[in-house]
């Protein structure tokens, strides 16, 4: 043949007149009872012969029974025929079934079974929603704290009622009456009468002869109650004198009652109340939530930011006896680390997790490799987003572990506090995945953006200028609260300081396409009637080395696109300066037209008022200094200099917020930034006023008395710099190299030649490693600049001097990061090493 298949319908009307006559064949073949015939060899062909000839056309079967498709007209005939009977083969039972038989039978059965399997739709549409459902099943969530402050209240009542019911139990044979009503007298009175009681079955004890007998004085619930209602009156002497009276009766005392009593002390930092209350009640081998409690009271005892030697110890010294306290101690300590903000205690708390994979936890928990991929965005050092996205291939790939929603924004966060576009597109891709897939069977998102999530976002699109992303993002929260005051959205995210903060810093960084510094007017030519050739304006690029001035009168040039300053948004992002400023005065009205309605009234900063399409959705926005600053940043990098100056005046008076150290530095920053020609006379202006604001508050810092919040050695350096560096363009040089004078014998050289104390427990490596040097006391361009203005000017003796004060802090620094090298770790205090060798044995 051909090769090719036969078409469908052929093929099923070859097999159907196939099977009819296989059904006579073995029809007549049970009649005649011949076994030659039966055994089916060449007989065959003598016994197709006698068969009657098969009907040529087709006819309709009759009866359900009769599916021959050559049924007979003769309705006797049909009677006879096998499929009018009670089966295919009614004479079948007069012996065995031959192999074509079973085939004949097992090919007309099917298709019935089949047709009755399929007959009706097996579930309902219900049923596999239900089904897919469960397939789909997220994780169980933690409880809310709604949830949980009502289970707390509901099992404080409960307690409470069974104290009551307790007392009234022990002073059944007397007055209860008596007893005065409220909890702390109640449970007074309980202790003492099973005070009484333990008192007097001890002293049967000891009296009788026999095996002591085991005897129950309250049911373990009834002391729980009592113990955790102790707790929860903050007595600890009385939920420990419970405590005793249950060992002293007999009675076992679990290990939660333990813990409740102990989270007392622990959660005041009260380590001395903590060790002892461990060693008398634990055992030799304390289970995993006293150990974990007993390296939290040691952290809680810490002043912020304060490096956890004590907590590292202890830690350390379980690993030695055997006992490795649970995952989440590391993570707390881990934690605690990395909260102190050094490059030490970040180095620490990453070979601390390297270490607790080796000697205790092979596997971190989905909550500990959160915190690491957050480390991976460090303010220390440079963030890391490549160690992040390989943290995060590591619990949802290789150790199949399913994400969470804080891993989900710690990974976000440290992709877009890196500030490299492909990693900033890469946290908006996850986030994308967060919320797209992991969905359940009615299409809801399993993880729902949080107020952390929404600022990582908003962390990456601000350091890559991408106004459009932060508008839309603003919006999304924007719209959340509108639907939660309809009480559509359950647990939506509120506008606050933080988020408006990042808003305004993305203002800050955004470059609209449209600058006036960089296009002027030209004049095209224009052939006139006679001739002559006249000019036209046109824009376009200005000649290289001619300056325009920043700000041109709009009036005289109607081409340039100015926007006006009113409150208006569009669907287009801001195309010049003006529309910028314009889109942050409507914001900043519109908060404090939500947030403090009075200042408007009466306040300079905004003589006019804007008409706000916005609805009020930043009630929640608190003026601190942090958004002050924010919403100043955008003035400078956009307005006029006198319209920033004019601004740092009156914003934070008008409004009565103090002024921190980063706006003194912001401000003496802008100045040093100020373009040549009359804005750097009025830039050196501004910068002696912030100046002479900034000395009081640096002398403050300096004796250790109150100062503004941010005073830190990196600030003043910042301060520093920026007033040299004005004064350096200005063309004041001898009051630079006096300022240069002033900060060296302020902070000497030698100052920084100490090296920092190493831990006992520091690992060796070097402490100062970072991506840059941890004291900086110039930036090369600051200094870079001054030494360039004594070159012009011929000061050679300023020249060596500035020369000697550079070597200086670079010859003190190399001597301490050598020292730094050499030094052995401190040891810790006798008294308590042995105070906690101690304990932990």
């Amino acid at each position: 043949m051909s090769g090719r298949l036969l078409p469908h319908a052929l093929l099923d009307l070859t097999f159907a007149r196939a099977s009819a006559r296989l059904e006579c064949l073995a029809y007549k073949s049970l009649q005649s009872n011949s076994s030659p015939v039966i055994m089916r060899h060449a007989h065959q062909q003598a016994l197709l012969q006698e068969l009657p000839p098969a009907p040529t056309e087709y006819l309709p079967y009759d009866t359900a029974d009769d599916r021959s498709l050559y049924a007979r007209r003769d309705s006797g005939r049909r009677e006879r025929s096998p499929l009018s009977s009670g089966g295919l083969f009614p004479h079948s039972q007069d012996g065995p079934l031959t192999e074509l038989e079973r085939r004949i039978i097992e090919l007309k059965e099917m298709p019935t079974s089949e047709e009755a399997e399929i007959s009706g739709p097996l579930y309902s549409e219900s049923e596999l929603l239900s089904i897919y459902e469960e397939l789909l099943a997220t994780p169980s969530r933690p409880p809310t704290q709604d949830a949980t402050l009502i289970s707390s209240e509901s099992r404080k009542r409960q307690d409470e009622a069974l104290l009551r019911s307790t007392v009234q139990d022990l002073y059944g044979l007397e007055d209860p009456s008596s007893i005065s009503p409220d909890i702390r007298s109640q449970y007074t009175a309980a202790i003492s009468k099973l005070k009484e009681i333990v008192d007097a079955l001890e002293t049967a004890r000891s009296s009788s002869t026999g095996p002591p007998l085991a005897i129950s004085v309250l049911p373990e619930q009834e002391w729980a109650a009592l113990v955790r209602t102790c707790v929860q009156e903050k007595d600890g002497a009385a939920a420990e004198a419970v405590i005793d009276l249950m060992a002293r009766s007999g009675s076992h005392v679990p290990d939660e009652l333990l813990s409740t009593t102990m989270s007392l002390y622990v959660d005041r930092g009260d380590i001395a109340n903590t060790e002892r209350f461990l060693s008398t009640f634990a055992s030799s081998k304390p289970v995993d939530r006293l150990r974990d409690l007993h390296i939290k009271a040691h952290l809680r005892s810490l002043a912020p930011r304060t490096f956890p030697t004590s907590a590292l110890t202890v830690l350390h010294d379980y690993e030695g006896r055997g006992l490795p306290a649970p995952q989440k101690t590391y993570t707390r300590v881990i934690t605690s680390l990395l909260s102190t903000r050094s490059t030490m205690a970040e180095a620490q708390a990453w070979d601390l997790f390297a270490h607790m994979r080796y000697v205790a936890h092979p596997t971190p928990d989905p909550q500990l490799y959160a915190v690491m991929m957050a480390a991976c965005a460090s303010r220390v050092l440079d963030p890391q987003p490549a160690r992040a996205l390989d943290l995060w291939t590591e619990m949802t790939v290789d150790k199949r572990m399913a994400p969470t929603a804080d891993a989900y924004t710690a990974v976000i966060y440290a992709c877009a506090c890196s500030g490299d576009k492909m990693y900033v597109n890469e946290a908006f891709r996850l986030a994308k995945e967060m919320l797209d897939g992991h969905r359940d069977a009615y299409g809801n998102s399993a993880f729902r953006p949080d107020r952390k999530t929404f600022c990582a976002l908003l962390e990456g699109a601000k350091r890559i200028g991408d106004l459009a992303k932060v508008r839309w993002i603003l919006a999304e929260i924007v719209s959340q609260s509108l639907q939660a005051a309809r009480g559509d959205a359950p647990n939506p995210v509120y506008v606050d300081e933080e988020i408006m903060t990042h808003v305004f810093h993305a203002y800050a960084a955004y470059k609209p396409p449209f600058d006036r510094a960089a296009t002027i007017l030209v004049d095209e030519p224009k052939t006139e009637s006679d001739g002559s050739s006249t000019a036209t304006p046109a824009v376009g690029n200005p000649p290289q080395g001619q300056e325009q001035p920043a700000a041109a009168d709009a009036s005289s040039h109607p081409e340039v696109p100015v926007a006006p300053r009113k409150a208006q948004f569009t669907n287009l992002l801001p195309q010049s300066r003006p529309e910028v400023l314009g889109e942050t005065r409507t914001l900043f009205y519109k908060i404090l037209q939500d947030v403090a309605p009075t200042v408007l009234q009466s306040s300079a900063l905004f003589p006019e008022r804007l008409d706000s399409p916005m609805p009020q959705a930043f009630e929640n926005v608190k003026l601190s200094q942090r958004l002050l600053n924010a919403y100043l940043s955008v003035h400078y990098a956009h307005a006029r200099f006198d319209e920033g100056v004019q601004l740092y005046r009156v914003l934070f008076s008008e409004l009565g917020v103090d002024k921190n150290a980063w706006t003194y530095v912001e401000a003496l920053e802008r100045c040093g930034r100020a373009q040549r020609g009359f804005e750097r006379k009025d830039a050196l202006r501004f910068a002696r006023e912030v100046w002479a604001e900034w000395q009081p508050r640096e002398d403050a810092w300096r004796r250790r008395m109150r100062c503004p919040v941010g005073m830190n050695a990196r600030m003043v350096e910042r301060a520093y710099a920026a007033m040299i560096r004005i004064l350096s363009l200005t063309g004041n040089t001898r009051e630079a190299v006096q300022l240069v004078r002033d900060f060296v014998e302020r902070y000497p050289p030698h100052v920084v030649k100490q090296a920092s104390p190493k831990p006992a427990l520091r690992s060796m490596r070097v402490s100062l490693e970072a991506p840059r040097p941890l004291v900086r006391l110039f930036t090369p361009v600051e200094v870079e600049i001054l030494h360039h203005r004594l070159v012009m000017i011929g000061d050679t003796a300023n020249i060596r001097y500035l020369k000697w004060v550079c070597m200086s802090y670079a010859g003190a620094l190399k001597r301490r990061k050598e020292a730094t090298l050499r030094a052995e770790p401190v040891p810790m205090d006798v008294k308590q090493d042995d105070h906690t060798q101690k304990l932990v044995q």
